[in-house]
């Protein structure tokens, strides 16, 4: 014969099912904000990669070229890159000294404004 204190009572069931919705929930509502700071991540990883490979570009540019030309803010002629980036750069002469240009890249991206990734570098005119 059972006894009448065997196996889980409604009210045990009902609670212990309450326990485990509570906890898939949070879990639904972390899921998206994670996966919404891997796409920022990619954005910023991506933008990154942009102004790497422009200044690798002015690396194996003559030091007098057009486009290392200072005092202005150029643009890149690929500007939207992929539709969704903004790749700009400044070139400051005789910085950090007489002979040298200091070239910083900026790239932004258009779908996600609160990313903006700057990188500089310096290029010298010997050897050039």
């Amino acid at each position: 014969m059972a006894r009448a204190d065997e196996g889980f009572t409604v009210i045990e069931i009902v609670v212990a099912l309450t326990v485990i919705a509570i906890g898939i929930l949070g879990l639904a509502i972390v899921f998206p904000l994670s996966m919404e700071d891997v796409n920022k991540s990619g954005t910023a990883t991506e933008a990154v990669e942009l102004c790497k490979q422009k200044l690798e570009d002015f690396h194996m540019t003559a030091y007098d070229a057009p486009e290392l030309e200072p005092g202005y803010t150029h643009a890149d002629s690929l500007n939207p890159i992929d539709g969704v980036y903004l790749r700009t750069w400044e070139v400051t002469e005789d910085q950090p000294m007489v002979g040298c240009k200091f070239i910083t890249v900026t790239v932004t991206s258009q779908v996600e404004p609160s990313i903006k990734v700057d990188i500089s570098t310096v290029l010298a005119s010997a050897g050039r």
